[in-house]
């Protein structure tokens, strides 16, 4: 029996997904798995047998001991090795990075542990290694997010401020400083319910001190209260705040660390007196990584030859809601029953089958080697079923005897329904793009006296900037003047590609029916701010050219400013705002401003995605650079003079994400 069961172990070892390999006393390899084969690029024929450190030549390029060998020592020697290590008992944990392996270097997570015989003693050691750079690339871009979170509740439009569990400010933003008066410097630190005196006139709990209370404690603070999970939204009247009292729509949740433990809380307050409540929703979900069960993270099920089940483990126990006690030594196919519920052969009895009779039971399999991989669907695994993945290879002793089977499971219903999610997503988005696309004018009307070029590139599928030129031939009286517009909405995505849509039906509406840009944009504006109810805004540059008098008669709600290369002197110019971003205020009234252009004068209007192109090192492309490529293609047209700043502006950004709509339009006075 002694045999076959270090049959069994052997291959169980041969099947772990982890790299692993297990070295006796004097430091010779005798287990070397397929997965170590597959990560090494050496095989076992070649490593078994070896000693004098010569399994750390694949990770290192050099004998040296690695953490199998330093078990027995005490922590002090091990830490000369080893930066960060965890000592669990007699094992050893540690992650490591290996810049020699692999192209760029390799994060790797191992775990070493002795291995001792039935008397006690101590033979060898097992160490499992597994590559967890994708993990630490996603750590790392987690502290990133964390960062950018933390910048963003600073600019958050909404009042904000965070809490620690002492009832400590940890955070107090812009927002809240100019709607209490209390700043941030003021507050930070303070207890005591110190941040409720601004609003109340008193030290009492606000709505953040309130949400690990039942629902019963908070509604004796709160009339009316909405609870969404742990977070909490309410309307309130401070009659106290302000002149005649403020209404305040307010949200609060819990925060918490990466193992799930609260550490505080964050509650937003909006000024709900004059403006309706605009939607602010923030939602971060991230799963946590399945509990490992003896270095096996799926689902696993071993039989014998009879059919008997050998192993069972932890995974397994919780997919089949079967324990391995009741599962363990059972054959007659009682491990189909959780998923099947009859009796009926699983893909490990089927490992030896010819693929025709495995196609009566499976839609779709993969053979490879003498190993078995299918998706399919368990009817009764779960509430509603459940997809998974299944693999099944057989099990074999040292003399290459067949001694069982084995079977991992993986649950794939979120993956599948996440592709099938994620499809649809994309099939809107592809329509949405379309539909944009559609608004932006195909091609550019022959405006006599002037080159004019224009495009516009998205930083996702669809966004928020716009461009249009409109001919103003409708009326007879209007012949020869062309509507100029530039724009850019607040926010990106489909948000933003929304709200675009509405501003330019809006603005084209009122450009054909008022001839004077600033009672265009008035009017524009009055239309936007009533029907707007997110919150969002736009900023805009529009003009009428006239071929008569080659003048650019103009309003700027809030735009760049955009620039002018006078020939004649090589000098430049801007042309500033004439009025804040449409849809701020209902009753903004909007200058209107002129500016003539001569031939070889050069018009450049744009978004904020050119001048705010960052490059690698974080620097913005700005507007000296700009200036500097107009002035040096002067005399190019205006399609080539826009084509180089779009050629410069990616040079600049090298391999950096376009993280903004960028939106051109030349104009260049022609003979």
């Amino acid at each position: 029996m002694k045999p076959k069961m270090e049959g069994y172990c052997e291959e169980i070892i041969n099947f772990l997904p982890d790299a692993t390999f297990v070295i006796d006393l004097d430091g010779k390899v005798i287990a070397w798995n397929h997965a170590l084969e597959n990560i090494t690029g050496v095989t076992a024929s070649q490593m078994l047998g070896k000693g004098n450190y010569t399994y750390a030549i694949p990770f290192y390029g050099e004998r040296k001991p690695m953490l199998a060998n330093l078990i027995l020592l005490p922590d002090e020697e091990i830490e000369k090795r080893y930066n960060h290590i965890n000592r669990d008992g007699d094992t050893l944990v540690v992650d490591i990075f290996i810049p020699s392996f692999g192209k760029d270097g390799t994060y790797f997570w191992a775990k070493a542990s002795p291995l001792y015989d039935p008397g006690g003693n101590v033979v060898g050691a097992i160490e499992t290694i597994r590559d967890i750079t994708d993990r630490v690339k996603a750590e790392n871009e987690i502290k990133k997010t964390v960062q950018r979170l933390e910048e963003i509740i600073n600019f958050l439009p909404d009042a904000t401020f965070v809490i620690d569990l002492n009832g400590q400010v940890i955070a107090w933003n812009k927002a809240m400083e100019d709607i209490t008066g209390a700043s941030a410097s003021q507050m930070l630190g303070k207890g005591d319910f110190a941040y409720a005196i601004p609003f109340y006139g008193e030290r009492k709990p606000m709505l953040a001190n309130l949400i690990l209370l039942p629902d019963e404690e908070i509604a004796k603070r709160y009339n009316n209260i909405t609870r969404d999970g742990d977070t909490l939204v309410v309307d309130i009247f401070i009659p106290s705040f302000g002149k005649d009292g403020t209404y305040f729509w307010a949200k609060a949740s819990p925060l918490y660390d990466e193992h799930g433990v609260i550490y505080g809380a964050i509650e937003s307050i909006r000024d709900i007196s004059d403006r309706k409540r605009a939607e602010y929703e923030s939602e971060i979900s991230r799963k946590r990584l399945e509990e490992i069960i003896n270095f096996l993270p799926d689902a696993t099920v071993v039989i014998d030859t009879n059919g008997i089940v050998r192993a069972w483990n932890h995974a397994m126990e919780q997919i089949s809601e079967v324990s391995a006690v009741n599962m363990v030594g059972k054959g007659n196919y009682e491990y189909a029953l959780p998923f099947y519920g009859e009796r009926r052969p699983i893909l490990a009895d089927l490992v030896f089958q010819p693929i025709a009779e495995l196609e009566e039971k499976y839609s779709h399999i993969d053979r490879e080697g003498d190993t078995l991989i299918v998706d399919t669907f368990l009817p009764l695994s779960g509430k509603e079923g459940r997809f998974v993945w299944a693999k099944a290879s057989p099990l074999y002793d040292l003399k290459g005897t067949i001694t069982g089977s084995i079977e991992t499971i993986r649950d794939i219903t979120d993956r599948r329904k996440m592709e099938e999610r994620l499809a649809r997503s994309k099939a809107e988005l592809d329509i949405a793009a379309e539909i944009q696309r559609s608004f932006l004018p195909d091609t550019i009307p022959i405006i006599q006296g002037f080159d004019v070029a224009a495009t516009s590139v998205m930083a996702k599928e669809v966004g928020g900037d716009f461009f249009d030129v409109i001919p103003m031939e409708l009326v007879p009286l209007h012949k020869g003047l062309y509507g100029i517009l530039i724009a850019d909405v607040s926010g990106k995505g489909i948000p933003a590609a929304l709200f675009m849509a509405l501003s330019r039906i809006v603005v084209r509406v009122n450009a054909t029916w008022h001839h004077e840009p600033a009672k265009a944009i008035g009017s524009a504006n009055t239309i936007i701010t009533q029907d707007s109810k997110s919150g969002m805004f736009v900023t805009l540059f529009y003009g009428i050219l006239s071929e008569q008098d080659r003048t650019l008669t103009y309003v700027n709600a809030g735009h760049n400013p955009p620039i002018v290369y006078r020939a004649t002197d090589d000098s430049f110019q801007e042309l500033s705002m004439t009025g804040i971003a449409i849809g701020v205020l209902e009753d903004e009234i909007y200058d209107q401003r002129s500016v003539l252009i001569n031939s070889g004068d050069i018009i450049v209007l744009y978004t904020d995605g050119v001048t705010e192109s960052l490059s690698s090192s974080h620097e913005m492309f700005g507007e000296l650079r700009l200036k500097s490529i107009v002035r040096e293609n002067k005399s190019l047209t205006a399609t080539l003079i826009q084509n180089k700043i779009f050629e410069e502006v990616q040079k600049f950004s090298e391999s950096e994400p376009q993280f903004d709509d960028i939106t051109l339009l030349i104009i260049k006075g022609i003979p």
